[in-house]
């Protein structure tokens, strides 16, 4: 069951970003200005978060080479008062999900015990859910051996999609995740790679269609009170471009989208905050899902940008306060991130835009991510760290 108290607090308890992203940073602005304490457990990347205004923490080791140094660090938070823990990475979402067991009491999570999290991380048990749930997906075949790869090689059609079956672990092992493949000596490399560390992956069908193709949605789907939160969204840009991470957002009236993601959600019995994706074929129209982030996204700042209040929405959920209807979000409201400066132009470069197209793109704007003028010291740390590299 979902680590939560039994009944809402009378005092605003703490809350514990567990390597927060931009999203956590978004979550971590807005519940500060409403009296919340904020405590961020940060890698060195997003280390900027711990220099927004009224937030505390430290930088931590990796969660791979230290979880003992992670366990001590939430004993002793415990100790101090626990609080709210919030997950801002796969890694993080995962070691929770996995060591939910042994966390003390004092400290609330979604991640719980009935191994939910962890399967719809995994990419292959997330692709068998939705095709048990009626979801359309494209053709995938799981790879765990040589010989599967073998098999795959007789049956794939070119060009496909290579995904290690829990992305963050891939990621940490050869630096890239989803990879696009377009012959059979690049699809054996890049599965190789993956099985030599003893990572399983999917090989999938390439869904055609532009970036923009990719709808998504996002909710807080409750155990007692349904959905908490919930809005459609689609991509404008992404970096690196095709198979990289959301750079512009913007909020759309999706709504085969959110049935698509109710139904998954519903089947396998999730709660908490997820953040589900599919691309609308460019040929026959139709939703294909593609992945689903059962964590803070790092584009949670349309959350905020199209009025639905998701960092408070997201903290009450958990602390089990009252909460009003669903917010109606509002159409069109964007969200930028920094990567999308890089995004924009590649666009203007390579000429699939012109630099008015670009400029326009950004109508709508309302959050941006890590540069904010009311807390500008995020942005100067995150400058910083960029020249030292």
């Amino acid at each position: 069951m979902v680590s939560i108290p039994p009944a809402f607090p009378a005092y605003l308890p703490r809350v514990v970003l567990a390597q927060p992203n931009d999203g956590g940073l978004t979550v971590a602005r807005r519940l500060v200005r409403r009296g919340v304490a904020v405590h961020a457990l940060t890698d060195e990347r997003y280390s900027y978060v711990l220099a927004s205004r009224g937030v505390t923490g430290r930088v931590m080791p990796s969660l791979a080479e230290r979880p003992d140094v992670w366990a001590a660090e939430f004993e002793d938070l415990a100790r101090t008062g626990g609080g709210i823990v919030l997950s801002g990475s796969d890694a993080a979402t995962e070691w929770l999900a996995r060591n939910r067991a042994e966390l003390p009491p004092q400290l609330w999570t979604f991640e719980s015990k009935d191994g939910v999290h962890l399967a719809l991380m995994n990419k292959h048990e997330l692709h068998r859910a939705a095709r048990e749930a009626g979801i359309r997906t494209p053709g995938t075949w799981h790879v765990g051996s040589r010989t599967d790869l073998d098999r795959v090689h007789g049956e794939v059609d070119y060009p496909c999609i290579v995904k290690p079956a829990l992305g963050h672990l891939g990621k940490d092992a050869v630096g890239v995740g989803t990879v696009r493949v377009d012959d059979p000596r690049a699809l054996d490399t890049a599965a190789r790679a993956l099985l030599d560390r003893h990572l399983d992956l999917i090989v999938t069908e390439l869904v055609p269609g532009p970036e923009s193709a990719l709808e998504g949605a996002v909710t807080i789907r409750d155990r007692d009170r349904g959905y908490l939160l919930e809005y459609g969204r689609r991509k404008v840009r992404q970096w690196p471009p095709d198979y990289g991470t959301g750079s512009l957002l913007e909020s759309a009236d999706v709504p085969e989208m959110l049935a698509l993601n109710r139904r998954l959600l519903d089947h396998v019995g999730f709660h908490g905050l997820s953040s589900c994706e599919a691309k609308r074929h460019a040929g026959n129209g139709r939703l294909y899902l593609i992945e689903i982030n059962v964590r803070m996204p790092a584009n949670f700042g349309l959350a905020q940008a199209c009025g639905a209040d998701g960092a408070w929405r997201l903290y009450a959920a958990l602390a089990r306060m009252p909460l009003g209807p669903v917010p109606q979000p509002r159409m069109g409201r964007k969200v930028v991130m920094h990567p999308d400066l890089l995004a924009a132009w590649h666009q203007v470069r390579t000429r699939p835009r012109s630099a008015p197209a670009v400029l326009s793109s950004w109508r709508g704007v309302r959050d941006t991510g890590v540069l904010s003028l009311r807390d500008p010291a995020p942005a100067f740390s995150l400058v910083r760290s960029e020249l030292r590299r």
